[in-house]
């Protein structure tokens, strides 16, 4: 039996075999035979043709599509990293602009005040037990400054120095409650003494006590430093009169003043040391 099974085998691959050959001499010496022939072929195998081109098309439509989901998401990660880093520099440009501003104020202040010995510091703390009404600088005795001298910016006084180590200064505000200055009204001339942030004077605003009842100060009037007491000199801007009131035993009234220095946004500051010769002078 296994022999029979290898002979039908063999007969089998020479029959293919002739059977091809026929194929081709016919297709060599008689081509209306290959086309009977290759009809009903081609009404087989065409359909087939069109599903493979189908699938390969699909293939090759899904490979090219994974192929630019790639791409655009590397696209889209390096447009996102170029958009963080133009926001970087955006923001770097914005700070150098305003710190550039605020020292361009500074010096002009510095040149048009000459007649003070003034140090330049910058803000580098606050007080953790006063956060609002104290500041830290960044300068000290190292620098030539002692307690009481005032600190200054160009828009006005934003108080003195109260406590002072060797290249550090603890500054106490206008709206300390423990604030006292000597103050002048500068149209009137009238004298006083601006408390800090006493009742009843609103948040954000002092108050100027033993002014003359008779005192004509009305709101809008400008407060600056009288220069009595020795420790600002005399012409600081302070601020402006918002409201002005009788004492309760009507000999004198009093002013609730809105301090020119917004004392939240603080960067740097001024120290006058003190006034320096007149040019000419004695």
């Amino acid at each position: 039996m296994l022999h029979l099974s290898r002979y039908k085998k063999a007969f089998f691959l020479i029959f293919i075999v002739v059977a091809l050959s026929f194929a081709v001499n016919s297709t060599v010496h008689n081509r209306s035979l290959f086309g009977v022939l290759e009809r009903p072929v081609i009404f087989f195998v065409k359909p087939l043709q069109e599903v493979f081109s189908w699938i390969s098309h699909g293939v090759r439509k899904a490979v090219t599509s994974v192929s630019e989901v790639f791409y655009l998401k590397r696209e889209n990660e390096a447009l996102k990293k170029e958009v963080q880093e133009l926001l970087e520099y955006k923001h770097k440009f914005l700070e150098y602009s305003a710190e550039n501003a605020r020292l361009r104020r500074m010096l002009e202040f510095k040149e048009k005040n000459l007649q003070y010995n003034m140090v330049a510091a910058e803000v580098i703390g606050r007080d953790p037990g006063n956060w609002f009404n104290v500041i830290i600088i960044d300068k000290g005795k190292k620098n030539g400054i002692m307690e009481n001298m005032a600190v200054v910016t160009e828009r006005g006084l934003v108080g003195y120095t109260m406590d002072v180590g060797d290249d550090w200064a603890k500054v106490l505000m206008l709206l300390d409650n423990r604030m006292s200055v000597s103050a002048m009204i500068q149209r009137t001339r009238d004298n006083g003494i601006l408390k800090g942030n006493i009742a009843p004077a609103p948040p954000g605003c002092a108050k100027m006590v033993f002014l003359p009842a008779d005192a004509r100060i009305v709101k809008g009037d400008v407060v600056i430093s009288s220069g009595l007491g020795g420790i600002v000199p005399k012409g600081i801007l302070i601020g402006e009169v918002v409201e002005v009131k009788k004492e309760s035993d009507n000999l004198t009234q009093y002013a609730i003043v809105k301090p020119a220095v917004d004392f939240q946004k603080l960067e740097e500051v001024f120290v006058i040391k003190g006034q320096r010769a007149v040019p000419g002078g004695e």
